[in-house]
């Protein structure tokens, strides 16, 4: 079991990895073909149909949770009972979203669109439709993978979608405008669930759907569970939402344009740190489903969530400047105070997210709406308050004094309300964290500036060359032993088998 948790972690990173990579490629491509205003266009498409997650109303956590646990127990009929209550219940809720979306085009104006373009975007708008619908209609299939533990096939999905989505890009943009974008997220859409369908039906052979096996009491038990997670994503959806708005009415679109800067590079750092430690979930479901203890699992996944981030964001914290000047010029080089900020508030998210998965697992998780909502109510009023007075930089430090109030505090609180777990080491942990990103931070983005590094042959050599030493000093100085035991095993058993025996030879 660990075995595959590791291989869908470095499965998951690599995802991540050629979703920035095809995704940094194809924006500066889509601007040339498409032009800055049909590629705003298409980027307001996007933003207007991931709106429409909210309306899955936190069932796609609970069916995950509900097949873990009718898997750990063996039972293929409550397996297919949950898999046919969520295909009706997500096609139903898909439905709603496709005539939420039908509505909202027959009022165009609300889009701030005109002329022809306004066309264009309420007839993409109704052809994508059948995108949000079978986007719906997929989360029965991942509550397989998750249930499973094959988040290496679902990576790996994804991963094959982003480049026939890329390549079908290159080739239709230039022909077709902003209709070969369309065609190209269709066509790839189509593919990639098809492949889904599949290999949820090969790792499940008994998988079957069936509208009698649809059950109204499932429908209530999932929705018992997800009504609080339905808080949750809209707290979290206004709190992600109203930033732009807020500095649009502080400031100005340009001051917008280099929050952007560093809020990508951060929000990319995370999915890293995501697609390694995001696999960690299902065990928590199947230690509830067992009522066994989680201290030891907790521990050990929070010390694995902050060295992965300690790695990734303290690479980030050092290289972020040389990354902006040479990406986007020297007219942005101010994101890189709010970055240093954000970094220190990504730590303290890390520090919590076990937290917030064990609670879910255990289904103790009705007061995080609670703080979810208290933490956008107090980061959108101090936000306001310190922009106002101190700039953007007064943004992002309400950001850092509500990530620490909520993260390392509120939440925590909840959380030790019903796991009396022992913290200390934990916090421990996570000031070394703290010190070593700030620390050494500075002092290598210092040292890059000593060395004068102004090309990206320079940028890339000087990467390569610190990210071991940076990974030596957060393996020594965060993880303990039995961790590092832990994980040079399962690395070791995934070498090549001559090199795995050389190794052990010498050890």
């Amino acid at each position: 079991m660990k075995k595959q948790l590791l291989t869908s972690s470095l499965f998951r990173f690599l995802e991540r990895g050629i979703i920035v990579v095809t995704s940094f490629l194809l924006t500066p491509f889509f601007i040339n073909e498409l032009g800055s205003t049909h590629y705003g266009l298409w980027l307001l498409i996007l933003s207007i149909l991931g709106w429409f997650n909210v309306v899955d109303l936190g069932f796609p956590q609970a069916v995950q949770r509900q097949i873990v646990q009718a898997l750990e127990l063996n039972d293929k009929k409550r397996v297919n009972v949950i898999f046919s209550t969520s295909m009706v219940l997500f096609t139903v809720l898909g439905g709603f979203s496709v005539l939420a979306l039908i509505g909202l085009t027959s009022v165009p104006a609300i889009f701030g669109v005109e002329g022809i373009d306004q066309i264009t975007l309420i007839d993409i708008l109704l052809v994508l439709s059948v995108k949000v619908l079978w986007g719906f209609m997929m989360n029965p299939f991942h509550g397989i993978f998750s249930g499973m533990l094959r988040f290496d096939i679902d990576a790996n999905i994804s991963s094959l979608n982003a480049i026939v989505k890329a390549v079908l890009v290159f080739i239709l943009l230039s022909d077709m405008n902003i209709w070969g974008a369309v065609a190209a997220t269709l066509a790839s859409d189509v593919l990639t669930n098809t492949i889904k369908i599949y290999y949820a039906k090969r790792l499940f052979s008994d998988l079957r759907f069936s509208f009698k096996l649809a059950s109204k009491k499932e429908i209530i038990d999932l929705f018992a569970y997800s009504k609080h997670l339905v808080v949750n994503g809209v707290a979290s959806t206004v709190g992600t939402k109203s930033r732009p708005l807020i500095i649009t009415q502080l400031f100005d679109l340009s001051s917008l344009a280099l929050v952007s800067i560093s809020s990508n590079l951060i929000m990319h750092t995370a999915a890293f740190v995501s697609s390694i430690t995001g696999v960690f979930s299902p065990l928590f479901n199947k230690k509830a489903a067992r009522n066994e203890n989680m201290e030891k699992l907790f521990i050990q996944t929070t010390s694995i969530n902050l060295f992965c981030s300690t790695v990734l964001f303290l690479s980030l914290f050092i290289f972020a400047k040389v990354f902006i000047l040479l990406w986007v010029g020297q007219e942005f080089e101010y994101a890189v105070n709010l970055l240093y900020l954000a970094v220190v508030s990504s730590l303290f998210s890390a520090f919590s997210s076990s937290a917030n998965t064990v609670l879910f697992a255990q289904a103790n998780h009705k007061y995080i709406s609670v703080i979810t909502i208290a933490a956008v109510i107090f980061n959108i009023t101090l936000s306001i308050l310190l922009g106002l007075k101190y700039g953007l930089i007064g943004l992002a430090i309400g950001g850092l004094i509500n990530s620490i109030i909520f993260n390392v505090f509120a939440k925590i609180f909840l959380f030790k309300k019903y796991n009396n777990f022992n913290m200390r080491g934990l916090y421990w942990c996570l000031s070394k964290s703290v010190l070593l990103t700030v620390g050494l931070g500075i002092a290598g983005s210092k040292l890059l500036e000593y060395l004068a590094v102004n090309t990206w042959l320079e940028f890339l050599l000087s990467a390569t060359l610190a990210f071991p030493f940076i990974v030596v000093i957060c393996w020594v100085l965060l993880l303990d032993k039995g961790i590092k035991k832990i994980l040079l095993k399962h690395l070791i058993e995934r070498l090549p088998p001559k090199i795995k025996s050389r190794f052990l030879k010498e050890r």
